[in-house]
């Protein structure tokens, strides 16, 4: 699962927990269709989709299953609409509901930005679909929120009225508790004693993984190693760049996962991706890893002063080497940072604090006749 998915499930975890019954309507890559109860009151609807685009975009298939389940959600006694993101076809059939049910939704956006700013056909085409998408989100006049205070801003140059920030969350002391035990150290043939940079995220190019390679691999004389976590399409040419200090461990679980960034000193983030809130960088703070980062959305909010982290204004190279280093060559500041990170995410992003402030600051006022 993405960071949308995972905000999903633990916002519709917590929202039961408060007492409500919520229904997640998901699309699905199986022609199957049917709602699972669990034990917390939350109950999944899947609609069959076909996934495009290295499986970031679904497109719901026009087959009985799909029309059995949107008879199904017409049918439910809905009072609240909440929509993750403004882009795929399941957000406008959310705003087909809303209208039928005289609901005024709630959105929550997670981007800061437009999902391809590529100079070609291909870009020009997801820029075109994005603005349609929005217009028809925007008729449904919804109660405008999102993840971090920069996407908040992203909305409000969309046309939307900016509501509240719904913050992406974490529950610390569980992911820190889930963590592996898996030995690093043996498995990757590092020294004890080495400074370990770890990245983590999909492996696009505008994620900043080739960037990562190169600032660390051109840090010569130095016992600094780069792990990465991740896949994608430039799976290949991040296996291809490994030596005696890059290392690739593929797509983590988890447990594997809370286990690396316990396991590292640091972890570095040099994305230009429209981020909403990364949630990688919640789980960084979790497990008390001081934290390089370009200056995305999200960035200011886990690290709003200089002694919380390192917030990169430029995102080169020789940028991302000196804030490296600076943490290298200085212990009792990569020790500040990382505790106080730690301490504002494990007090204010907690999901208890996002879903109480959704339920009775934002749900309650959302109505069909609001403006």
């Amino acid at each position: 699962m993405g960071g949308v998915e995972r905000y999903t499930e633990n916002l519709a975890k917590k929202l039961a927990e408060l007492g409500n019954e919520v229904v997640v309507v998901t699309s699905s890559d199986s022609e199957r269709i049917g709602s699972f109860i669990s034990e917390n009151n939350v109950s999944l609807i899947e609609i069959p989709s076909v996934s495009l685009m290295n499986d970031r975009f679904p497109i719901i298939k026009p087959i009985p299953s799909t029309f059995r389940a949107f008879r199904q959600i017409m049918e439910l006694p809905i009072s609240d609409i909440i929509i993750n993101t403004r882009y795929y076809p399941i957000c406008h059939f959310a705003c087909r509901v809303a209208a039928k049910k005289c609901i005024r939704p709630v959105l929550i956006d997670h981007s800061s930005g437009y999902l391809s700013t590529e100079k070609s056909p291909m870009g020009y085409l997801m820029r075109l679909y994005e603005g349609l998408s929005t217009i028809i989100i925007s008729r449904s006049k919804p109660v405008a929120c999102a993840v971090s205070n920069r996407s908040l801003q992203w909305i409000k140059s969309l046309g939307f009225s900016p509501h509240s920030v719904i913050p992406n969350s974490i529950d610390a002391d569980a992911y820190c508790a889930s963590a592996s035990e898996r030995d690093w150290d043996s498995e990757l043939n590092i020294s004890p004693n080495a400074f370990v940079v770890a990245y983590a995220g999909r492996l696009i190019e505008e994620k900043g993984v080739m960037k990562a390679i190169e600032a660390i691999d051109g840090i010569h004389g130095k016992n600094i190693h780069l792990v990465i976590a991740g896949s994608g399409p430039l799976n290949t040419a991040v296996s291809n760049a490994q030596n005696e200090r890059i290392h690739f461990v593929g797509r983590l679980n988890e447990s594997d996962m809370s286990s690396l960034l316990r396991y590292a000193s640091c972890f570095l983030m040099p994305s230009e991706y429209p981020e909403g809130m990364p949630t990688v960088l919640l789980e960084a703070a979790a497990q008390k890893c001081a934290i390089v980062v370009s200056d995305c959305a999200g960035a200011s909010d886990v690290i709003p002063e200089r002694n919380y982290g390192t917030i990169l204004r430029v995102c080169s190279i020789d940028s991302i080497q000196k804030a490296v280093l600076a943490y290298f060559e200085n212990p009792n500041m990569l020790l500040e940072h990382s505790h106080n990170v730690h301490d504002l995410v494990c007090s204010e992003f907690t999901w208890d604090q996002t879903a109480l402030n959704l339920y009775k600051n934002i749900l309650d006022t959302a109505s069909f006749n609001d403006n």
